[in-house]
Order: structure tokens, then sequence, then C-alpha cells
């Protein structure tokens, strides 16, 4: 049913935000973003070989989060009727955690976080086979996963403290493999290594350009954006759980008022979800405790340590009226870093519906399953992409910025929204790669800079190394293009670096 209810809404092209930059990097075999997640470029690279030519690239790749997302469940509900000895709460629980708008919105377009929670789900099942093996095999195999989770992305390894936890539960101290454990993850790890050789190549989509170890190193690092610490708080704690809380508020009922604040169309489904997941969380621990701990430790995880670990600034739509005038928020809302922890709460609230219902009699437990199903019809008008009117609208965007485009132009774009559909539209769809589009918020960026010098002659040796700001160097980028006989489309936005005069035609 997950599948299904995913594939009726899959995006039918490119999205906004990164779903035009992996599709743009999966079909060149490039570099995205840092940390670069090479192991999900090379699968969905493979993946789009086998499916593009039967639903066309992009829609084939959207499927593969479709998959990913569907198969993830199904572990989660194989191992809680396996726990439980309850089928009938265990894929309640499995199909309202799939119902879950976060994890639905992950499952119906390109992203990453999709195969990211399969590598979390296929963690918890090999380490189940440990816990019951008791064999040294299945704890290397458990260190692999762990290294392969960080070349595919780190939100995978928000799931390892719970693994470990119910690998090591029924093994012996001195019998853990502990050398070839590490051996094996660093075998999975080295996947990240396809980054530095494939830079060397200078792939159409090469952020970071990690072809030197330094550059590699920063992309895996992050440096680009400037890592932060766990302290000092980039909000106020209690500012950053209550973010969490919204988001919260947004799982089981988004269609019905999917605007931020709470609403007393939505938030009573909340609550209500929220009480079922109380009772299934108690009766969990009452059947079984160990695997209730794992659950315990991976919900734990997901929300305190996730919010520990990123120390993310308030959502755009959260922190009003608590936040100084001016304070920074994110670039969007960040939902989807809380999936695993959403995926818990849909285990144990349909699981709780299941266990309340049955209490009138086993027959009941059809009206348990179908109050974890409930969610399908109430997010459904949130999260559908389908629609084709708003489904393309990411790619008519690319197609209106590059097609009325003059002849070998140079297009000054301030975005990800500007920039990534545009990046998909060139290089999977063949657009106009005459043009040139210079991301502004990127010419900070060393290796960015550089790309435009070594590509395009658009930048002097003078202007890669010392960053000499935004207006200087968009004046040098213009200067270059005009010697070049190259045209200019630049527009100024409200709140954006303006355009420099030499920019202008």
């Amino acid at each position: 049913m997950l599948l299904l209810a995913y594939v009726v809404t899959l995006a039918p092209s490119v999205t906004y935000w990164d779903a035009g930059e992996f599709l743009a990097a999966i079909r060149t075999l490039g570099i995205p973003h840092p940390p670069g997640t090479p192991l999900y470029i090379l699968v969905a690279n493979v993946w789009a070989k086998l499916f593009a030519p039967l639903f066309g690239f992009a829609y084939s790749v959207n499927l593969l989060s479709a998959v990913s997302t569907a198969v993830a469940c199904g572990i989660f509900t194989c191992l809680m009727a396996q726990w439980t000895r309850d089928p009938w709460a265990a894929a309640a629980g499995g199909l309202l955690a799939g119902l879950m708008s976060s994890v639905w919105l992950n499952a119906n377009e390109t992203e990453v976080y999709s195969p990211s929670l399969l590598m979390s789900a296929l963690l918890l099942l090999v380490a189940n086979q440990a816990n019951e093996k008791r064999e040294a095999r299945w704890l290397v195999l458990l260190g692999y996963l762990i290294g392969l989770g960080w070349a595919l992305q780190l939100s995978a390894l928000v799931a390892a403290p719970a693994a470990l936890l119910l690998a090591f539960s029924a093994v012996r101290v001195q019998r853990i493999p502990a050398v070839k454990m590490l051996v094996a993850a660093l075998l999975g790890a080295s996947a990240v290594l396809f980054m530095i050789v494939r830079a060397e190549h200078d792939p159409a989509i090469n952020q970071g350009n990690p072809s030197t170890w330094t550059a590699f190193l920063d992309v895996i690092t992050r440096q680009q954006y400037q890592p932060v610490s766990i302290l000092p708080r980039q909000a106020p704690l209690y500012l950053q759980i209550g973010n969490l809380l919204e988001y919260a508020d947004w799982q089981v009922a988004l269609g019905l008022h999917p605007e931020a604040p709470p609403s007393w169309l939505r938030t009573p489904f909340t609550l209500a979800y929220a009480l079922l997941g109380m009772i299934g969380f108690r009766w969990h621990r009452h059947v079984h405790k160990p695997s209730w701990r794992v659950l315990s430790l991976l919900f734990v995880s997901g929300t305190l340590g996730v919010i520990a670990y990123l120390n993310m600034k308030a959502g755009p739509s959260y922190g009003q009226g608590f936040l100084p005038t001016g304070a920074k928020h994110e670039a969007r809302e960040r939902d989807y870093f809380f999936v695993l922890a959403f995926m818990c709460w849909g285990i144990w609230a349909g699981a709780g519906a299941v266990r309340a219902f049955t209490r009138a009699g086993k027959r009941w437990r059809v009206a348990g399953l179908a109050v974890a199903a409930l969610p399908f019809m109430l997010n459904h008008p949130a999260v559908d992409r389908a629609q084709v009117t708003p489904g393309l609208a990411p790619i008519d965007s690319a197609r209106r910025i590059l097609v009325p485009a003059p002849a070998r132009a140079v297009v000054f774009a301030y975005g990800d929204n500007d920039t990534y559909p545009v990046w998909y539209a060139q290089q999977v769809e063949n657009t106009r790669r005459d043009v040139t589009v210079v991301t502004i918020p990127l010419l900070g960026a060393k290796w960015y800079r550089a790309e435009l010098a070594r590509r395009d002659s658009l930048l002097g040796p003078d202007y890669i190394d010392k960053w000499r700001g935004f207006q200087p160097t968009m004046t040098a980028i213009c200067v270059a293009a005009k010697k070049l006989g190259r045209p200019v489309v630049a527009r100024d936005v409200p709140d954006r670096p303006p355009i420099p005069a030499a920019c202008r035609s």
C-alpha cells in the first residue's frame, strides 16, 4: 500500500531544492554539494540506467526514493512483528510510519534521505541478525554497513547507536570482532574515494572540486558551510525543541491545514496520534523490553541527538516573537532531519491503534488498521507532487531562464531554486548548454571561482585566491563576459546583492 501511495503522488519531473542538483550529478556521475553523497550518486546512476528507458530519467530516480522508503517501512514492520509477535500491530505501525508527511515527502522526489532511511533500516535488520545468530560475521557486516552509511549520507548513522545496542545486547564482550568491524567499516567508507577520482575528470557538477586531498577533506567535512559546533547554540535550546514539536504537528494531518501555526483542524489529530503513540510505547515495553529499548534509543537519537549535533537555526516559520529582530533562520524547513523519530512515533502509534481496538475483540483490529491508514487521506493534499501544474513548475522555470537567453549568455542566479532546475535542464534534458549560469551565493567559494575561470574564462587569477566581495567579483565576471562577446542576463532581486552597473545591458 505504501509503495502505491508514493507512486500515485510521485513527482513527474525535477522538484525544487536539491533534486535538480542531484539529478544532474547522477546523470553525469558528478559531485553534488558537500559532503558529496557519493554512494547515492553511484547507486542512483545504476538505477537510472535500468529504468530510465522505461520511465524517463527524472521519474525513474524519483521512483528510487519511493521504493527505498517502502522497503525501509517493510523492514521495520517485519522487525516489529518478530519482536512483538503481533503482525497486526506491526503492520499498522509500519503503515503509519510510512504515511508521516516528512517520510512521504522524501519518498516522492529525488532526495538522498529515502535511501538513507533504507540504510538505517538495514542497520537494524543486520543488528537483529547479530543479536539472534550470535555470529561474528553479522557484526562484521554491520560494521561494513555503517561505513557505507557514512559514504551514503550522514543521516543514516543516526540509527547506528540503536543498531549497536541491539547487536551487542546478546554478545559477550570478548567475542566482539572489533578489529574486523573497524576494517569492514573503513572498507565501506572507502566509497567516498570515488569523489577524488571523479573530480580529476571535472564532471559538469563538481561542487568543491575534490581533486586534491585538501579539497577532498574540505568536501567531506563540509567546510564550505562553515560547520557549527555544539556550543554556542544558534538558537535557544527550548526554541530548537519547539521547532521539532512544530514539525511533529505536521506529520499526520498536514493536508487539513498546511500552514505552520497550530490549527484547530490539524492539531487535534496530532494530539490523538500522540496518545496512540503512548499506548503503543507502553505496550511495546510490556511485550518485548529489549527491542523497546532499541526503538527508544532510536527515537532519542532522532530527536535530542539530532538537535544537539546539528545545532540548527530556527526554521523559516518558527521563532517570530522570541528571536531578536533580524535573527537568522534556516534557508528551508528541516523536518526531514527528524524522519527516524517520526518513524518511531508512527510505529508506536499504529501499534497503539490496533491494541486499543483489540480490547473490544480481535475482530476490531481492522478498525485499528484503518486508523493507522487514515493519514493517507489527511496528508494526501499536502504531499501530492503528481499534480501536473505544480509538478512541472521547476522545469518550466528553468526553461523560462534558458530558452529566451541570447546565445552563449552568462546568466546570474540567486540561489538553489534558480540554479538546480537549470542544471537539470542542461545536463539531463540537454537544454541550452551554451548558457553559463553564475550562482551568486557560490561566488564566495574559491573552488567555484576557479571553475568559472577554468571552464569559461570569466575570472582572472587575481579573483580566484582572494575573495574580493560580491560586487567586485560580479563586475569582473561581467567585464570578462563582454570581452568574450557574451551577453549578460541579470536582474535585481529584493534583499539580494544588487547587480553592478557593468552587468547591465
